[in-house]
């Protein structure tokens, strides 16, 4: 009778600590799922605000100045590229909706809205079509914003 009682404490003991090592790669997994979104996230933001042209685009786009109408069209293609790859992340579910609102968005909407932007480009270019589903999504939650420190998280 004991060897049976010790036994079946054997497989008890054996079975926890099966689903503790279960649960605990199941967690591992996912703390290195939320990682590389991180650095995938930085990448962009780092990309966004340590480019040169992309720093010089954006304040001549916020200063609304009639000097990016004549501005490298490549460059622009560039950063609008940018936000695709934001909006492509957000589309996979890599980042959340709110957060790509927060740290794009006003990138994205002041971009869409900005005549001299868009003076060498074709905005109703069929290649921009992401990007502009990505524009109008940003410029509702730019609307209807209310920060919830919540939402912003990988």
């Amino acid at each position: 009778m004991n060897l049976t009682v010790l036994k079946d404490f054997a497989i008890i003991v054996g079975g926890l600590v099966t689903i503790f090592a279960f649960i605990n790669g199941l967690l591992e997994y996912r703390h290195q799922g939320a990682q590389k979104r991180v650095e995938h996230f930085t990448m962009l933001r780092r990309r966004l605000k340590e480019n040169p042209v992309f720093k010089e685009i954006c304040s001549l786009m916020f200063a609304n100045d009639p000097q990016l109408a004549g501005f490298n069209a490549q460059d622009k293609r560039d950063f609008i590229g940018l936000l695709e790859e934001v909006a492509l992340q957000v589309n996979s579910g890599l980042i959340r909706p709110e957060l790509a609102h927060y740290m794009f968005g006003y990138y994205t909407v002041t971009c869409l809205e900005s005549e001299y932007f868009w003076a060498n480009l074709k905005l109703d270019d069929v290649y921009w079509n992401l990007f502009h589903d990505f524009a109008r999504e940003m410029k509702q939650k730019q609307v209807s914003y209310v920060y919830r420190r919540d939402k912003l998280r990988f």
